[in-house]
This record gives structure tokens, C-alpha cells and sequence, in this order.
């Protein structure tokens, strides 16, 4: 059975690849700018996911509180940027800082206040299921006819997610935790990172045939 951190090393790959693949199409398409909200959540995942994976190398308010933060502030780039992928409204708006001072402060109570391992990883999942469910109801809702097995299959995906984290949520609850809990073996837990590499591999899928259609149409409107 592959240790946790082997998976989050392995995931930080497909996260790299997500951020080459967004930051090519920023360059190449800039007006363009579920690219550019692609590419900003590649970046705050990556490095909440370094913070997170360096538990007990570095202060509990790095790895912990600004890690999960990090995360959770990019996922909320990619919910803006699936807005925009599907020509929704796809702006950073003031309410988004709610979930993020929710998740922050409830990693200051559970870490420094009253430690709690299980509560923080209910809170984190809590906020990944919230998100997901609108994700996948905005993919399934407003599939677009050139994309729709992509967009199908990207709400399929995310209601996985939704799946997967309230397992997740449920397991922190009735079992006992490690203090650290990236030590554990529990098939659960390790699933979560798997689900992250794929969907992050899925991500960059998403882009590339984005792209293509952008490049072709373009060529299409110089042949007419």
C-alpha cells in the first residue's frame, strides 16, 4: 500500500504539468481568462500542498493554517475558472473571502487552541464537497453542445470528489487519527490524492482541447 506522501509527491507532478500546460496557454491566448484562473490555482495548490507535505519540518502555522489556506484559495480559482470556461459570470468577488477566513480560523482554533486533527480535516472536506456539488451542477447544467462529453464527463468527475470527501468526512469522525495524519494507511485518505492527480491531469486535458478549438477556429476564420 503507497504511503500518503509518495501519493502527494506523485500528485505535485500532475500539478506541474497543469501549471506548464495553463501558463503556455496564458502566453499564447491572454485575453482569454479561465487560462489565467487555471494557472493561479495551479500555483496557490502547489504550494499548499508543499506546505501541507512538510509537516514537522517546518512551524505548524506554515504547514497547516497558510497550506490548507493556500488550498483552499485555489480551489476557489478553479471554481472562478470553470465559471469562465463555460462562459458564466467568472470574477473574483468579496464573498469568497467567507470560506476562506472559515477554513483559516478553524485551523488556528483546531491547531493552537484545542488540537484537533479529525476537525480539520472535516472542515477541509466540508469545503471541498460544498464546491464540488456547484462545480458539478454548473458542468452538468450548462454543458456546451462542442464540449459536452467533456463537460459530462467533468461533472461525473467532480461528483466523485463529492463522493470521496464525504467518506472522508465521515472516516475522520469515527476513527482515531495520528497526530500526523500523512502517516496513515487508511484507503480513504489515500484516495483523496489519487483522485487529485487524476483530476489534475484531467485539468490539463481540459485545456489542451480548449486550446485546440481556439487555434482552429482561428485558422477556420483566416481560410473564410
Amino acid at each position: 500500500m503507497f504511503s500518503i506522501k509518495i501519493l502527494i509527491i506523485t500528485s505535485f507532478f500532475s500539478i506541474i504539468i497543469l501549471l506548464i500546460t495553463s501558463s503556455f496557454y496564458v502566453y499564447k491566448f491572454p485575453k482569454k481568462k479561465y487560462f489565467r484562473y487555471f494557472n493561479i490555482f495551479s500555483l496557490f495548490f502547489l504550494f499548499g500542498q508543499i506546505l501541507t507535505s512538510t509537516r514537522n519540518s517546518i512551524p505548524d502555522f506554515f504547514s497547516i493554517v497558510i497550506g490548507n489556506t493556500f488550498l483552499v484559495v485555489g480551489y476557489i480559482f478553479l471554481y472562478i475558472g470553470i465559471r469562465s470556461l463555460l462562459d458564466l459570470e467568472a470574477k473574483w468577488n468579496n464573498r469568497y473571502f467567507l470560506p476562506i477566513g472559515v477554513v483559516f480560523l478553524g485551523f488556528i482554533l483546531f491547531t493552537y487552541v484545542h488540537y484537533d486533527v479529525a476537525m480539520r480535516i472535516v472542515i477541509f472536506s466540508i469545503f471541498c464537497v460544498i464546491y464540488s456539488s456547484v462545480i458539478t451542477l454548473i458542468f452538468w447544467k450548462n454543458r456546451r453542445s462542442n464540449f459536452e462529453i467533456f463537460d459530462k464527463l467533468s461533472a461525473i468527475l467532480f461528483f466523485i470528489g463529492i463522493i470521496l470527501f464525504m467518506i472522508r468526512t465521515i472516516k475522520a469522525s469515527i476513527i482515531e487519527l495520528p497526530a500526523n495524519y500523512l502517516s496513515t494507511t487508511d484507503l480513504w485518505f489515500i484516495l483523496v490524492y489519487v483522485y487529485l492527480f487524476f483530476m489534475s491531469i484531467w485539468f490539463s486535458i481540459l485545456l489542451i482541447v480548449q486550446g485546440y478549438r481556439i487555434s482552429y477556429n482561428k485558422m477556420d476564420e483566416k481560410r473564410n
